[in-house]
C-alpha cells in the first residue's frame, strides 16, 4: 500500500520554481517572518482568549454573492460545507483564526486542478516564511515546515490574513509585546504551585534535647519517626516520644496573589485582544455581546471577506459583482423583546422574509415559496400604485 503524506495531498508533486530572487521591502529588509520563539499560544490565558474568538468566528457563514444574490455553486459549497477533505467549515475557520491571533498571520492555500478550478482551501502553518519574486515580477512565498520541508507558492494562490499590520510591509507584527504580561501570568501561576508544594512538604521539626547526634543518626531517627507516625499505617493519629525528643508542627500558609491582582494580570492580556472577562466565561449580556461583535468579530468578517474575494475571483469577476461574504447572526444573544422589535421595525418596509423572521427568533425555516415570502404592511406600498390602492382607478371610471 502506497503511503501518501498530507504534504503531497495538498501540494502534489510540483517542482520548485526556478530563478527566484529575494524580495526586498520598502525598508530594505528581506520579506521574512519566523514563528520561532513567539509561542504565545502556549500561555493558558492567551489560549482561552484565542479559543473564544475563534469559536465565535467559526459561527460565521461564508457565502458566494453576485449582485446581491446567493450563488450556490462549487466555491460556495467548499467554503460553507467542506473546504477540504479533512475539515468542516467550522474547523477551517477556527484553525485560520487561531493561527491569525497566535501568529499575527494566517495563510490559506487555494488548491486548484489542472483546469484551474478551485478544489480546496487548506490552512498552512509553517515555521518560516520568506518572500521571493521571479523575473516577471510575480511574488512567491516559500514555507519551511517543522520537518524542514520547503514549498514555494505563488502569493496570489494564498489567502493571507494579517493582524497588527504595521511595521512590516508584508507580514503582521508579532505579539512579542505580550511577553511581559505572559511572563507575569506564568510567574504568578508557578509561584502559587510552588507555595502550595512547600506548604504541604514541611510538616514540622523533630528536635532532640541535650543531644549531639551525628548527621547519620539524625537522618535515621527522622526516617524512623516518619515511618512510625507520619505514614498511613498510623491509623490512630497519635504520636509518642520520650523526653529526648520533641516535635514542633509547622503550618505554612502559601502566599499567593489575591483575586484582584490575578484579574489585573489577566486583564492586560484580555485588553490586548479586545475581549473582557464576561466573554471568556460566557456570562455576557446583550450589550456586552454586541460590543464584542462590533469590536472583534465584525472586523474579522470584513477582513476575511475582502481577502477571500480578491484571491478567489479575477478582477473582471469582482467587477461583475462577485464577492465572498462572511455573515453572522449577531442577534443570537439578543433578548426576545429585542428580536420582536426588530421584526416589527423591518416588516412594514418589506425587507425581511418569513424564514428570515423565523431565524431571528430561533425557529426552523419553512422553506419554499412560503418561507421566501416577504413580510410587508399594507400601510407601506409602491408610490406608483398608490392611486390604485386608494381606489383611484375605480373613481376615474365614474367620472363624466
Amino acid at each position: 500500500m502506497e503511503i501518501r503524506s498530507l504534504f503531497k495531498k495538498i501540494f502534489g508533486n510540483k517542482k520548485e520554481p526556478d530563478t527566484l530572487t529575494e524580495f526586498k521591502t520598502l525598508n530594505g529588509y528581506n520579506a521574512y517572518y519566523s514563528l520561532i520563539g513567539e509561542k504565545v499560544y502556549d500561555n493558558k490565558v492567551v489560549r482561552e482568549v484565542i479559543d473564544r474568538i475563534a469559536t465565535n468566528c467559526a459561527k460565521l457563514v461564508p457565502k458566494h454573492i453576485q449582485n446581491g444574490r446567493h450563488v450556490r455553486g462549487d466555491i460556495d459549497f467548499l467554503l460553507e460545507y467542506e473546504p477540504n477533505p479533512i475539515m468542516t467549515k467550522y474547523d477551517f475557520i477556527y484553525k485560520v483564526i487561531s493561527q491569525l491571533y497566535a501568529e499575527s498571520n494566517a495563510f490559506v492555500y487555494i488548491q486548484k486542478d489542472s483546469r484551474g478550478m478551485i478544489t480546496g482551501f487548506y490552512p498552512v502553518l509553517a515555521h518560516e516564511q520568506k518572500l521571493y519574486e521571479n523575473r516577471a515580477g510575480n511574488l512567491f512565498l516559500r514555507f519551511r515546515f517543522i520537518n524542514n520541508q520547503y514549498y514555494t507558492i505563488r502569493y496570489d494562490r494564498l489567502i493571507h490574513l494579517r493582524k497588527f499590520y504595521n511595521e512590516n510591509d508584508i507580514f503582521g507584527d508579532s505579539s512579542k509585546v505580550l511577553r511581559t504580561d505572559m511572563q507575569a501570568s506564568l510567574t504568578a501561576s508557578e509561584g502559587t504551585k510552588n507555595a502550595i508544594m512547600t506548604a504541604s512538604a514541611i510538616r514540622g521539626i523533630l528536635k532532640y534535647e541535650n543531644a549531639m547526634l551525628k548527621p547519620k543518626d539524625i537522618k535515621e531517627n527522622k526516617e524512623q519517626f516518619e515511618k512510625d507516625f507520619l505514614s498511613m499505617d498510623n491509623k490512630s493519629g497519635i504520636a509518642a516520644l520520650d523526653g529526648k525528643a520533641s516535635f514542633q508542627a509547622i503550618n505554612l500558609n502559601p502566599i499567593t496573589l489575591d483575586e484582584g491582582q490575578l484579574k489585573r494580570l489577566n486583564y492586560n492580556i484580555f485588553e490586548y485582544f479586545g475581549v473582557n472577562e464576561k466573554i471568556i466565561d460566557n456570562s455576557f449580556n446583550e450589550d456586552e455581546w454586541n460590543a464584542f461583535f462590533e469590536g472583534v468579530l465584525e472586523p474579522i468578517a470584513i477582513q476575511m471577506g475582502d481577502e477571500f474575494t480578491r484571491k478567489i475571483f479575477s478582477t473582471q469577476a469582482i467587477k461583475d459583482g462577485n464577492r465572498i461574504v462572511f455573515s453572522a447572526n449577531r442577534l443570537q444573544y439578543a433578548s426576545l423583546n429585542t428580536k420582536i422589535k426588530l421584526i416589527q421595525t423591518l416588516m412594514p418596509w418589506g425587507t425581511i422574509t418569513v424564514d428570515e423572521a423565523r431565524e431571528v427568533i430561533d425557529m426552523a425555516p419553512i422553506g419554499g415559496e412560503q418561507g421566501a415570502k416577504i413580510l410587508q404592511s399594507l400601510n407601506n406600498i409602491d408610490s406608483n400604485i398608490a392611486n390604485d390602492y386608494q381606489g383611484g382607478t375605480e373613481w376615474k371610471k365614474l367620472e363624466w
